[in-house]
């Protein structure tokens, strides 16, 4: 069940609030909500504030804590605790359902933030028409032409299916487990790209399949493949930061009187290797 936490991770990745890298954004009252609820699990929520940005900020999240937020469905209703850095979570003996409508309330500011999900089902019949590929290791460390070979020795791409008789959302994201693992693509040591790309992710789609391109590895080793369902929230959240990061926007929601995402998601998992040639 560890997967979750580092999916959860990357789903908060995606940027909530649009802003612009020209002069700043006025702040409003609003809150911000970052819940993601998983089935068999207990409930997590953060909830920040909307700042001011400009050129000289850091950073544009303010937590909020303190707040009496609850979260009802099944029959019960549960009272989140306030740990601080605006997250709230429940006791770690709830576990919420599959089929469940859930909602989400709590008062900020004189107004009554709300906002309501259904866990998805677990995704079905999910293969893939490969457990493993080779890949050959190029050195860049000095420079020049690689040595070593180079190239991904013409494998073929990766084809991930699954049962979707509703057209409801998938995405998949791969992640390297291994703790210290060989990396495809020996960089030099004053390299600028970011070190920390163990993990990529495809787009939300309504259909049945994607593909993986081998070049999408960037470390040998076992990887997760993981099948996430995800709700219609989600996928327009994830085509607005996607697509107008530079712009002054409001994102999608259905947070009534808030920002943000307030979902439910499921996954399934394939184990995949990538073999040193």
């Amino acid at each position: 069940m560890k997967i979750f936490s580092y999916i959860i991770l990357l789903l908060v990745g995606a940027s909530l609030l649009s802003c612009s890298n020209e002069g700043s954004v006025e702040a409003s009252d609003i809150p911000v909500v970052e819940a993601y609820l998983v089935a068999g699990k207990s409930i997590s929520v953060h909830i920040k504030k909307e700042i001011p940005y400009s050129e000289e900020s850091i950073s544009t999240e303010q937590p909020i804590d303190g707040l009496v937020v609850t979260v009802a469905g099944g029959g019960n209703t549960y009272a989140l605790k306030s740990i601080g850095n605006g997250d709230y979570l429940s006791d770690s003996t709830v576990k919420l359902q599959v089929g469940i409508t859930y909602s989400l309330a709590f008062d900020y500011s004189g107004k009554h933030v709300s906002a309501s999900t259904i866990i998805p089902s677990k995704p079905q019949s999910f293969v893939s028409d490969q457990s493993s590929i080779y890949l050959t290791q190029v050195d860049l460390s000095q420079g020049g032409f690689p040595s070593g070979g180079g190239g991904f020795g013409g494998e073929s791409q990766i084809k991930l299916t699954w049962d979707n008789t509703t057209s409801d959302y998938y995405f998949v994201v791969v992640d390297n487990i291994e703790t210290n693992p060989t990396p495809v693509i020996i960089l030099p040591d004053d390299s600028n790209i970011p070190a920390d790309n163990r993990r990529f992710r495809s787009q939300p789609v309504q259909g049945t399949q994607t593909q993986l391109n081998p070049n999408q590895f960037q470390y040998f080793g076992m990887h997760n493949i993981i099948l996430m369902h995800v709700n219609a929230d989600y996928a327009a959240l994830y085509r607005s930061t996607g697509s107008t990061s530079q712009n002054i926007s409001t994102p999608p929601t259905s947070i009534a009187n808030g920002f943000g995402i307030f979902t439910g998601v499921n996954a399934d998992t394939l184990s995949f290797e990538v073999k040193q040639r």
